[in-house]
């Protein structure tokens, strides 16, 4: 399922929420992201549909391992893109995060792909020819991501 730019943001605000606070609630959600109560369920229902969470009314939200292993993705994809847009061709900062978020949902993953081994290549990281995909669990040394 391709996800809305708004879908994405709050499923990586569950994923963010999810390592901080111990149970997510609705209420949680709203003010991290600065929505009402009644945008946040709507979305929320709309990701527990999709297989993306679990929730309850007035329960807690819980990520599903698809949405967890999405939720990666998502925030994976972003910092490949931003940090594209950032060190190799030098995007001003008060562009990156706007543009990175806007980039990042129109590329396919072969994209993302091809773009996490151009930009890793070109800063002299190490090399991701291990067979690197954004859909796979990363190996060890792809997700240190440390200079050789």
């Amino acid at each position: 399922m391709n996800l809305t730019n708004s879908q994405e943001e709050y499923l990586k605000t569950i994923y963010i929420l999810k390592n901080t606070i111990n149970e997510i609630r609705v209420t949680d959600i709203a003010e991290k992201l600065n929505k009402s109560k009644a945008s946040v369920n709507t979305a929320i229902n709309t990701l527990k549909q999709s297989g993306f969470i679990n929730y309850e009314p007035y329960g807690k939200i819980e990520l599903t391992t698809y949405g967890e292993k999405e939720a990666t993705k998502i925030i994976e994809a972003y910092d490949i893109v931003k940090l594209f847009l950032s060190d190799i061709i030098e995007v001003k900062s008060e562009n990156i995060e706007k543009e990175a978020k806007e980039i990042k949902t129109i590329l396919s993953d072969d994209s993302l792909n091809k773009l996490a081994k151009y930009t890793h290549k070109t800063l002299g990281l190490h090399s991701l020819e291990c067979g690197y995909d954004i859909n796979k669990t990363k190996c060890i040394k792809c997700a240190k991501r440390t200079k050789k």
